[in-house]
This record gives structure tokens, C-alpha cells and sequence, in this order.
């Protein structure tokens, strides 16, 4: 079709695609820049507010210092992350926010799903998704890699909880996953998509091990 068109209107064309192809390319490396600055300065503002908490809480007992202590502590805006997961063995360090955060969501970050319960509950069970793939938002692109007894360890409220991968398993793309883990004690679930199946998903399920002041 392209070879019926005037020579000036194909060479038009052609830079037309060859500038829509670059947007893209740039706009997705772009993105990517920009989602990781936004993690890394949050991590940075997370730990400062851990850091400061600390302070407050080793200097006075004073109720009025404990006031300004729970300003420090609890975050200011939307954006500021409530804790973060790392995982050493893939080079992964992702911050995560509040549940009403309009940041709690793939396109920006790992996602803290719905029915979650953070690390201090007792029995509870912290769920976090991300994509995999290639995208500058596949956060979870390199989970496949992990095998039993590797650890993952998330950041919240001031302390370090270590957990230990347990089990992996596929479930099918429906919009809900089942989650099979041991319902007496903690556990840290990750869910991302499968590498080699667009219609299956991936669960990871960690158990805790310990805890340690961050």
C-alpha cells in the first residue's frame, strides 16, 4: 500500500513512525527515571522518619513529645511510603504506600493489595503485587529466580521483619487469587505475573522468621 503513495508522502511516513517509535522508547526510559527517583527519595524520607523517631523516643517520656512523635512518624501526604520490601538475592528495594494512596498502584509501585494486614499483626499476612516483564514499572520481573529459603525482608514502623520463601505456585488470571499459607503464623505474600504464561499468575508465599529493630 505504502509503494502507491507518492515518493515525498512515504518518506513522511516513514520519519512519522520512526518518531512515534522513539516517543515511546524515551517515555518508557523516562518513566522508568522517574519511578525510580521517586522510590529512592522516599526510601531516603522513610528512614529519616524512623531515625528521628528513635531520637524522640530515647530522650523524654513527655507526653508532648509524644504528640510531635506520632507527626514524625505518620506520614504527611499520600505519597510518602509506610514501609519497604527488599530482597538481597535479586537486588530488589521497592518502597510501598497506604492502601488510599493514589500511589498504590502498578503503574507506580508495589502495590499493597486490598486485605493485607501489616507485619505487627499477629498471624497477619502483608500482600504485595507487581508486574514483571520488561517494563521500567516490572518490579517483580526477576521473583522466578528465587528458590525455597530465600529471604525477603520488609521495613514498617521501625522495625526489620525477615521472612523466609516457603512455597511457589500458578494461579490462573480470574481477578482474584487464592492464597494458600499457614494461617498460625505470619507471612509475607508476593504476586506478580508468570514469565512464560500471559494467563497464569505467580504466588510466593514467605513465613516469618524474625524481627529486629530497623
Amino acid at each position: 500500500m505504502l509503494k502507491r503513495l507518492p515518493k515525498n508522502a512515504r518518506v513522511t511516513l516513514s520519519i512519522l513512525f520512526i518518531i512515534t517509535g522513539l516517543f515511546l522508547i524515551f517515555f518508557n526510559y523516562f518513566d522508568g527515571i522517574k519511578s525510580n527517583i521517586f522510590n529512592e527519595k522516599n526510601i531516603e524520607l522513610y528512614e529519616q522518619e524512623i531515625v528521628l523517631s528513635e531520637q524522640v523516643e530515647v530522650t523524654t517520656e513527655d507526653e508532648s513529645v509524644d504528640e510531635a512523635n506520632k507527626e514524625v512518624t505518620t506520614p504527611s501526604t499520600k505519597e510518602t511510603y509506610i514501609g519497604y520490601l527488599s530482597i538481597p538475592d535479586i537486588n530488589l528495594k521497592r518502597g510501598f504506600t497506604s492502601l488510599d494512596s493514589e500511589y498504590n498502584s502498578l503503574h507506580y509501585n508495589v502495590m499493597l493489595v486490598d486485605g493485607s494486614s501489616m507485619p505487627d499483626v499477629k498471624n497477619g499476612n502483608l500482600i504485595l503485587a507487581s508486574h514483571s516483564g520488561s517494563s521500567s514499572i516490572a518490579f517483580f520481573k526477576n521473583l522466578y529466580k528465587l528458590s525455597n529459603g530465600a529471604h525477603a525482608y520488609v521495613t514498617y514502623n521501625g522495625k526489620v521483619y525477615d521472612y523466609k520463601l516457603v512455597n511457589t505456585y500458578d494461579v490462573l488470571k480470574t481477578g482474584t487469587v487464592k492464597i494458600s499459607r499457614n494461617g498460625d503464623v505470619n507471612t509475607l505474600t508476593l504476586i506478580t505475573c508468570s514469565k512464560t504464561d500471559n494467563s497464569q499468575q505467580l504466588v510466593f508465599i514467605f513465613e516469618l522468621q524474625n524481627v529486629t529493630n530497623a
